[in-house]
């Protein structure tokens, strides 16, 4: 009988322990009766399940019916960017499919079928073990389209590298692997990144020679480097690798870092994680270190600090020794300074491009793009740019100083230097917006205080495709006024000034494509025009539109 008792007694126990160890989120658990409801994202737990709050309050957990992430960093990122705080409808397909503690159906906000967008967009595969009705057959066909464009988690379908995959023996890249662009040897580049060929992973190292990629998007300025390319690659690609965290793939693109390197780094980190870039020079040679060091961190980082390069100028009023210490050839710093006129100062560096001489091409500008500047932060840019701008002695100053406004310069510095130099700074993001005046209306010119004089000789010398072709002085509008358009940083002002069919919905298309990926080129931007069926608009200014 004591035996029996104690038998009971024990029982008790773990049924207590397990009533508090079990998950809270039980009790939130509410299967969801109706065929059509209104909810709201509280949380996005992974690439295919939310947790909604319901009318009455209560909560519930909803897993995208037919989809499987396969827990896809990027899905998660892409659903919490589409769904969290927003207000969802939900919708039972046919027969639910049941699976515990969750409701799978379909998810619709702002009228998109996200199920199928996660689909056709490669964040997420058909999940073949639901049930094969409605939903799975309408979700085929997105994800035959995913894997013919190779989206997402397609990209690397059916390819086999085991002649570069490190020491972990696997010959298949998986969805979280990572290529270092800015590390990565050629032969890598070329058999790792999908549709790469010899001659164009010859092409990024040589760019990223002159030119180390800041972020991903940057590969797409690689001559040859296409749109498609990009799409088919990009959640492979990474400029910075964080050796905390990063698996044996990814450090073998560290400068094809040897095995024996990387299980020791492994090793360590295992022990305790790296608190510098720093700690690891005990285990590789000082020389591999120093072609790594500028693209490896200790935490996770989407783009890479430019402003730190020892050579930096700004075109619009640095002068020639600061300009040609900054990579700058002799006679392109010439040109530079010698288009600098009627009180104009450049909106992009692609002007540069633009001047009329053959002595600049874009490649050119793509290569020492890191080394110069056409607007200069106050607030973050180093002290050698600062003292390509105003001299030694003034940079001291306002290197040392916090500046709240663009105004503060005039504490530190003469009101002649200010006025040089106040439409090339600016503090804090906060910088003037400009109209293209070769498109723009004259309504358009006088709402930015352009004096009807002004608007009409600015009209009638149009196309003005350099400062030197200006009719007049335009010292006192030239902080209002641009010749190009860089369709990537362009306020809505700017974008509207193109007119020629520009339209409000196409500027709101604009700045969300940008948003995610900054336009590549000019091909690429007549593609989106073309695909937003605005061909006609495109060619209309296409004259006055730049990407960088």
């Amino acid at each position: 009988m004591r035996f029996l008792k104690n038998i009971i007694s024990i029982i008790l126990i773990i049924s207590i322990i397990f009533s508090f160890a079990m998950p809270t989120y039980s009790k939130e658990v509410n299967q969801i009766t109706e065929s059509n409801i209104s909810a709201r994202v509280i949380q996005v737990l992974d690439g295919d399940t939310i947790k909604v709050q319901l009318k009455n309050n209560d909560t519930s957990y909803v897993k995208l019916k037919g989809i499987d992430a396969k827990g896809f960093d990027a899905s998660y990122n892409y659903l919490t960017s589409a769904l969290l705080g927003q207000n969802v409808t939900l919708i039972k397909d046919g027969v639910s499919y049941t699976g515990g503690k969750f409701n799978y159906m379909l998810v619709y906000c702002n009228g998109r079928n996200i199920n199928n967008e996660m689909v056709e967009n490669g964040y997420a595969v058909i999940d073949t073990k639901q049930d094969k009705g409605g939903t799975y057959n309408t979700l085929v066909s997105y994800q035959d389209t995913a894997k013919l464009n190779s989206t997402g988690i397609w990209r690397f379908e059916d390819n086999s590298y085991s002649s570069v995959t490190g020491s972990s023996g696997s010959n298949v890249i998986q969805t979280n692997d990572k290529i270092n662009i800015n590390t990565a040897t050629r032969t890598q580049l070329e058999k790792l990144l999908k549709g790469v060929s010899s001659d164009l992973a010859k092409e990024i190292v040589r760019y990223r020679e002159k030119n180390p990629f800041s972020n991903i998007q940057e590969i797409k300025f690689v001559k040859g480097f296409t749109k498609k390319l990009y799409d088919q690659n990009k959640y492979a690609l990474t400029v910075c690798t964080n050796i905390n965290t990063a698996n044996e793939f990814e450090l073998k693109t560290l400068n094809d870092m040897s095995d024996n390197y990387i299980n020791r780094i492994l090793d360590e980190r295992d022990k305790e994680q790296f608190n510098s870039i720093s700690d690891i020079i005990s285990i590789i040679t000082k020389d591999n270190y120093d072609k790594i060091s500028d693209f490896i961190s200790v935490k996770d980082y989407d783009t890479i600090d430019v402003s730190k390069n020892s050579y930096r100028a700004n075109i619009g009023v640095s002068n020639k020794a600061y300009l040609t210490g900054a990579g700058v050839p002799y006679y392109f710093a010439d040109d530079i300074i010698s288009y600098r006129k009627n009180g104009y100062t450049y909106k992009t560096l692609m002007e540069l491009s633009k001047l009329g001489t053959s002595n600049i091409t874009e490649d050119d500008i793509n290569f020492l793009e890191d080394n110069l500047n056409v607007f200069t932060d106050l607030n973050t840019e180093n002290i050698n740019e600062l003292n390509a701008i105003f001299g030694t002695t003034d940079a001291k100053k306002i290197y040392n100083r916090t500046l709240y406004e663009k105004q503060d310069l005039k504490d530190l510095i003469s009101s002649s230097d200010y006025d040089k130099v106040k439409d090339v700074v600016y503090v804090n993001k906060n910088k003037d917006e400009y109209i293209n005046i070769n498109t723009a209306t004259k309504e358009q010119m006088y709402a930015q205080g352009i004096s009807t004089t002004a608007t009409y000789n600015l009209i009638q010398q149009r196309p003005i495709r350099h400062a030197g072709q200006l009719p007049i002085d335009v010292t006192n509008i030239n902080n209002k006024i641009s010749l190009y358009t860089n369709i990537n940083t362009a306020s809505r002002l700017e974008l509207e000034s193109l007119n020629n069919g520009i339209t409000e919905l196409l500027i709101d298309k604009i700045i969300k494509y940008r948003e995610e990926d900054n336009f590549g080129s000019l091909d690429e931007v007549e593609e989106f025009f073309k695909t937003n069926n605005s061909s006609v608009v495109y060619d209309k200014i296409k004259s006055y539109i730049v990407v960088r």
